[in-house]
């Protein structure tokens, strides 16, 4: 892999994450969908990206240059969509795009399997971790994706994460500035393995914010496993979010409406948790 060139499938301002990292109408997040994934989730919603390596090479420096060009459009970050493959010249560029002016925050917006080592390469660099913690049960890791000791590597990665940026925190205008996010997305037929990634992070740290999704579609290779091979039922996610309460957890968003295959996930219509 060349270390001075990034695969990227898409850049742009998006609206299609959890409110206080997209902002009013005019903002939205300035995203960067980067090519490959070390992940392979049979159930992929982005698979032409992910397993396909849909997308074009840039430089380093062009990279950093999108980067400015998106904070100049008036994103309100900068969302950096499965960058882990491509650490080195993203840090590169990161660096780069920050000497020549860009101040906007940087979410790092990954799959949580990942080493401490990189991790730390991104300390200071990095203001708002934004993982999907995909597995509680590391069997289910395993089937799905293909890895090992899933919840364990991915608590550690969380634990780096959080030493670094911490709570989130957000401006006056309610956008995200600094902070951990984490993300869980519910799995039809497969409650436990969200109950238990739940216990997980309510061990963690039960004042950290929780982004329910449940927008699952059987795409990719989905139905190849039956028991995935449909969409989420609501009473599924119900499930999921009560169990939320059950645990003492208090920080997040749950999305209030299913979403079809075709549609960007409506994380406008989330609203904080509340009894």
């Amino acid at each position: 892999m060349n270390q001075s060139e990034v695969k990227i499938a898409w850049f742009g301002k998006h609206f299609g994450e959890e409110p206080p990292l997209t902002g009013h109408q005019a903002q939205g997040a300035g995203t960067i969908f980067f090519s490959h994934c070390h992940l392979h989730c049979v159930f992929c919603q982005n698979f032409q990206i992910s397993q396909q390596g849909q997308g074009r090479f840039y430089q380093t420096e062009q990279l950093a240059k999108i980067m400015l060009d998106l904070q100049d459009s008036d994103a309100v970050n900068i969302d950096l969509v499965s960058p882990t493959l491509w650490w080195q010249p993203l840090k590169q560029a990161i660096i780069s795009a920050k000497r020549r002016g860009l101040t906007v925050p940087i979410v790092w917006n990954s799959n949580a399997y990942e080493s401490l080592d990189l991790l730390r390469e991104f300390t200071g660099l990095i203001d708002i971790y934004l993982p999907d913690f995909k597995y509680g049960d590391a069997n289910v890791g395993l089937k799905y994706s293909g890895i090992k000791n899933y919840p364990e590597t991915a608590l550690g990665a969380i634990g780096e994460m959080f030493k670094q940026v911490g709570y989130l925190q957000v401006d006056r205008g309610g956008l995200a500035t600094k902070g951990l996010i984490v993300r869980h997305l519910v799995l039809p037929n497969n409650l436990e393995n969200s109950f238990k990634a739940l216990e997980c992070l309510a061990g963690f740290k039960k004042n950290i914010h929780i982004s329910l999704m449940n927008q699952y579609t059987p795409l990719y290779r989905a139905a190849e496993f039956a028991e995935i091979n449909r969409s989420l039922s609501a009473k599924e996610y119900e499930q999921v979010v009560d169990y939320f309460y059950e645990l003492g957890l208090v920080n997040g968003w749950v999305q209030a409406e299913m979403n079809g295959p075709d549609l960007v996930p409506d994380f406008k219509k989330k609203q904080p948790f509340a009894k």
